[in-house]
């Protein structure tokens, strides 16, 4: 799965599963990574210049360590993998924002981890888009886009699209696997803007 643009969004794409412990090392500045959360590391990240005028900023879904690993009891509640966003200004980095609901835990994919296998986050402009999403089993992608707005000086919720394929029962050799089984696109009503850290997806 690559990354598309949806709503004048770029996406960060997260599908797949496999162990934490087979997590590639994420790179950080120096001044992001000691503002981490206590007990966190760095799953998916990316920096780049947004809003008016650009300033940096970093967007990092951080995640326990140990989440999935043996010493876990398979009765235990999968922990949260929260987003934050960091402004980077003079070799500082500010925590701007931060919710724990948005990304998906390890549990709540089905079959299948909707964050593990091919994490990246792309900004562009003002927005970034949150993708989560199966492919086995289930077959489905959720995508939440967030705009960055000067007024409030915080990330609100634009829309959100849930797109679900299933497979192709076409007897035809040519014929793809899968195909479109529904989209639904909910959309934020502007006049009461929902920051990002105030945003319940379920």
């Amino acid at each position: 799965m690559s990354l598309r643009v949806h709503l004048a969004a770029v996406i960060l794409l997260v599908t797949g599963a496999r162990p934490a412990a087979a997590w590639e090392p994420v790179v950080l500045p120096a001044a992001v990574k000691a503002k981490l959360p206590t007990g966190y590391v760095a799953r998916v990240a990316s920096c780049s210049r947004t809003w008016d005028p650009p300033q940096p900023i970093c967007i990092v879904v951080v995640a326990r360590p140990d989440e999935g690993g043996e010493g876990r009891s398979a009765m235990q509640k999968a922990s949260a993998r929260p987003l934050l966003v960091y402004r980077l200004a003079g070799g500082v980095a500010t925590l701007i924002d931060r919710n724990d609901r948005i990304v998906l835990h390890r549990d709540e994919g089905g079959q299948c981890d909707p964050v593990e296998d091919a994490g990246q986050i792309a900004i562009k402009g003002r927005y970034f888009t949150l993708e989560s999403g199966v492919a086995c089993g289930q077959h489905w992608t959720d995508f939440t886009t967030f705009r960055f707005d000067p007024a409030l000086r915080s990330f609100v919720w634009q829309n959100r699209i849930f797109e679900s394929s299933r497979l192709n029962s076409g007897a035809g050799p040519s014929a793809p696997a899968m195909v479109p089984n529904g989209r639904k696109v909910t959309r934020a009503d502007p006049r009461h803007p929902i920051r990002l850290g105030a945003y319940r997806p379920r």
